[in-house]
């Protein structure tokens, strides 16, 4: 082994001081090295001097630190086929040899399909006679860097507290998977839905950091990203998308979202209204009705009516209030309506007044 680096580092030498050797000896790459199928070229191109005999053209690849000749290519004259060398077995099955040709001093070696362990250096080494003798000649390095699709995140986003969110609370959401290579991020959109879940607004969030750990075997990252929002009553019913960003485009159909979230708020905007919309002029009839927001939304019998004349005195429940009034009888009408959630109860309340006037003598 020693004796052949010798003769190796002899013959570099020579062809330093000025010996004429082949030239533009250079190895390259055409194509994209991708996970899976590929169209990958490795080149090994050179320019012979005249009298130049090429014996043959030897790809090497840095495996575990040290390069090692994987293929070897022969001119047409040798009447041999490209051959992968005992260091080169890994790529059995999944790669082309195109010899060099009397038109072309070029060997392919063509990836079909694509594996992790194909990403590293390579140099290129001709053997061959000429005027002086036998002689070996190596290129420059080049690199095969292998690329990974992302796929869809690994589940829905969870998020914590998972149940039992409030208004005013902060919620995390997280999202995992493979975000492809070079890696990926993860993006967040969160679509506010009505309750007949119609998006009334769209926000994104882009700049949400995503960490990444490159999984062996994989040429690909496994991401990981976190959202935290300060939810409002407008996000009940929201649904948090997290979608894959790859290579700086965002992949349309690369995501998944959470069922629409569930956001406890206070019981607010108490409005009640009165089945005529004048002052009424006689005895009569009259229904009230009462209406809320609030979630959970409050239940029938927790509406409850009051007089302002009898403050304490409950006098109906429910959303609806058929008072029977009488001549000369006006009232402040009070709606209260309470909701619980979480251990806690809050209420609201409206008001309304009815005037009851004497009915005109014809």
């Amino acid at each position: 082994m020693k004796r052949v680096l010798y003769l190796y580092t002899f013959l570099l030498l020579i062809c330093l001081k000025g010996v004429e050797c082949l030239t533009n000896l250079q190895i390259s790459t055409v194509g994209h090295a991708v996970l899976g199928l590929s169209d990958l070229e490795l080149r090994c191109s050179y320019n012979p001097e005249t009298g130049d005999d090429i014996y043959s053209i030897d790809i090497s690849a840095e495996l575990n630190g040290q390069y090692r000749t994987i293929v070897a290519f022969y001119p047409e004259n040798r009447r041999k086929d490209g051959t992968l060398r005992m260091d080169g077995n890994y790529l059995n099955g999944r790669v082309t040899m195109n010899n060099p040709n009397q038109s072309s001093n070029v060997a392919v070696l063509i990836f079909n399909q694509t594996e992790c362990i194909d990403e590293t250096m390579y140099k290129c080494r001709v053997t061959y006679d000429s005027n002086i003798g036998t002689q070996i000649q190596e290129s420059n390095a080049t690199a095969i860097y292998v690329e990974g699709s992302p796929t869809f995140p690994d589940s829905v986003p969870s998020y914590i507290p998972l149940a039992g969110i409030e208004e005013g609370m902060s919620v995390v959401f997280t999202c995992t998977g493979n975000v492809g290579k070079p890696m990926g991020k993860f993006r967040w959109i969160v679509y506010r839905r009505n309750a007949n879940g119609i998006s009334i607004q769209e926000s994104l969030y882009d700049n949400v950091t995503t960490t990444g750990l490159e999984m062996p075997g994989t040429c690909t990252f496994n991401g990981t990203s976190q959202l935290t929002l300060q939810v409002e009553s407008l996000d009940n019913n929201a649904v948090v998308r997290c979608q894959v960003v790859y290579q700086d485009v965002p992949q349309g159909n690369l995501y998944k979202q959470t069922n629409m979230i569930n956001v406890y708020y206070s019981v607010r905007n108490v409005t009640v209204t009165k089945s005529h919309l004048h002052d009424t002029f006689g005895p009569g009839r009259t229904t009230l009705t009462c209406t809320s927001d609030g979630n959970p939304a409050v239940r029938n019998e927790d509406y409850k009516w009051y007089k302002m004349s009898q403050q304490y005195t409950v006098i109906g429940t429910g959303s609806q209030l058929i008072t029977n009034a009488t001549v000369g009888e006006s009232d402040v009408y009070i709606c209260v309506a309470q909701n619980s959630y979480n251990g806690k109860t809050f209420s609201s309340n409206s008001s309304i007044q009815i005037k009851i006037g004497k009915t005109l003598n014809s």
